[in-house]
């Protein structure tokens, strides 16, 4: 790229060299753009925008902030818009099927050149990140890449984190492939892995306003995205990794324990909750239903315990089910939990009054059932509750 204009010549070197070494090739062309700053910007916010339609982002910052994810005041649109701003230098915009470079971020040096520094040791970034984001629309072309949001009351997020995790790894280490022009070795891939454990600290210290749970679920794309992908590509080459796209990941459990979806296959506990029509019918109002996932649930018991407790009390993760209802000012979270054997789940249960205290549990062998709310509408709502899900 120069003053502003897409380089033709060196994009048409990746686009003619990448296919070869991902083993992948273009089913029709990606035409390129290069934007300027406040271009980058309007991109930003109507990307946000279409995948948060409507106060989706409102509703999901109100549960968030119930749960303690979230401190008071804080928007969770800024934040979004924020940290992505500063990061984007090139993008692969899904919707519209072109290549995008952001003109100022490759001058500058957002967080994403200096970590395509990091893993080139070269001066060759841009061309890097062209590779990543070009192998983005060659998962698009042959996998599809999901464009429109979920209904926020029947969302399932973890799996659409995991998910995005086996894309991201998959374009870092084929952007790294073509940069050394071949498949990088174990070795290669695990040093690949080790610098990117810099991704999390970093985000951190540049971004403290943004909220842990934004900045967490960026890093695990990179970071753990690439690792579970390392795992496939060591494994079986570029054939193992398309695989794993034509079958990803189906929980942030599965990507960071590799084992678990490439060795004995540990299938998220699906949760049908049910239980609370009747106070439905009372004037409650469904505003988000969502899985939350180990990594979630590794950010919010952090907050409270620490590292090496979180790590511990999300292992045992099964699966979940959060659904969230409203009526006026009041908000009720029914939060059913499936543990891996009774001993996590207790493990879990000793660990919520501290990270939210005015919980109400009850636990059933491997289960636990979390009601947050006004006192007199949780009275009777757990026995059906556990009565109705399966």
């Amino acid at each position: 790229m120069y003053d502003g204009k897409v380089d033709a010549g060196a994009l048409a070197a990746v686009v003619r060299d990448l296919p070869a070494v991902r083993g992948l090739g273009f089913l029709h062309p990606v035409p390129a753009a290069a934007l300027r700053p406040d271009d980058v910007a309007a991109w930003v916010r109507r990307d946000i925008q279409l995948s948060f339609p409507g106060d989706d982002l409102e509703r999901i910052a109100r549960v968030y902030g119930r749960l303690g994810l979230l401190a008071p005041g804080v928007s969770l649109r800024t934040a979004i818009e924020q940290l992505y701003r500063g990061q984007i230098a090139a993008f692969y915009d899904p919707r519209s099927k072109q290549l995008v470079l952001a003109t100022e971020a490759l001058g500058a040096g957002g967080l994403a050149v200096r970590i395509f520094s990091l893993l080139s040791g070269r001066d060759l970034v841009g061309e890097l990140l062209v590779a990543h984001e070009l192998t983005h629309a060659l998962q698009d072309q042959h996998w599809g890449l999901p464009t429109e949001p979920e209904p926020l009351v029947d969302s399932h997020g973890d799996q659409l984190l995991a998910r995005r995790a086996l894309l991201e790894g998959d374009a870092t280490l084929a952007g790294f492939a073509h940069l050394q022009g071949g498949t990088p070795s174990r070795d290669t891939i695990d040093q690949i892995e080790h610098r990117l454990h810099v991704v999390a600290p970093t985000l951190a210290a540049e971004y403290p306003g943004v909220p842990e749970i934004i900045r967490a679920s960026l890093a695990f794309q990179y970071d753990a995205g690439t690792a579970f992908t390392g795992w496939a590509l060591a494994e079986g080459g570029w054939s193992e990794v398309d695989r794993t796209e034509a079958d990803p990941p189906a929980s942030t459990e599965q990507v960071l324990h590799p084992a678990r979806y490439f060795g004995v296959r540990d299938r998220p506990i699906g949760i049908s909750l049910r239980g609370t029509e009747e106070i439905e019918a009372a004037g409650w109002r469904r505003v988000l239903e969502d899985t939350l996932g180990e990594l979630t649930l590794r950010v919010l018991v952090r907050r409270a315990l620490g590292q090496d407790r979180a790590l511990a009390v999300a292992d045992g993760w099964g699966g979940d089910r959060l659904r969230a209802l409203a009526r006026g000012d009041d908000l009720l979270l029914v939060w059913m939990t499936a543990w891996d054997a009774p001993g996590d789940a207790t493990e879990f249960v000793d660990a919520m009054p501290d990270v939210i205290p005015d919980a109400r549990l009850e636990r059933r062998g491997d289960r636990v059932l979390v009601l947050v709310g006004p006192p007199g509408v949780l009275d009777g709502l757990a026995a059906r509750v556990w009565a109705r899900t399966t």
